[in-house]
């Protein structure tokens, strides 16, 4: 039997600084057909939740809760100073203008990405 491989099973590099989270081009994959994101913190992880157009236009999702992601085409980026803010009061991490890099990897059971503050990238 053939075991065919996902670029989704790779780890990915979440980059993180006082503005924004930047994904490189493997952790980026998941939202090439993204809209906007969620972003949430459970248990020193940033969960990072793309979302469909039809799903953010039907209303269902509270609009302050949605994140523009930008996507370009060797990254992506989430550009909030406030949410950044926010992850570093609720994860303890002090950021400054050079980013902070760390694994993510795709959890395709719950369709999301996982940024594990635990494990900085090299």
């Amino acid at each position: 039997m053939i075991k065919w491989f996902n670029v989704k099973d790779r780890n990915g590099v979440a980059s993180l600084n006082i503005n924004s989270i930047v994904l490189n081009t493997t952790a980026m994959y998941p939202f090439d057909s993204a809209y906007r994101v969620q972003v949430g913190i459970e248990d020193k992880k940033i969960i990072v939740k793309p979302l469909t157009k039809d799903v953010v236009d039907s209303g269902i999702l509270d609009e302050c809760c949605l994140l523009k992601l930008e996507i370009h085409k060797s990254f992506s980026r989430i550009s909030s100073t406030q949410l950044m803010n926010q992850i570093a009061d609720e994860l303890s991490i002090k950021f400054d203008k050079k980013p902070i890099r760390f694994i993510s990897s795709w959890d395709s059971v719950n369709n999301y990405l996982i940024i594990d503050t635990s494990k900085e990238a090299n």
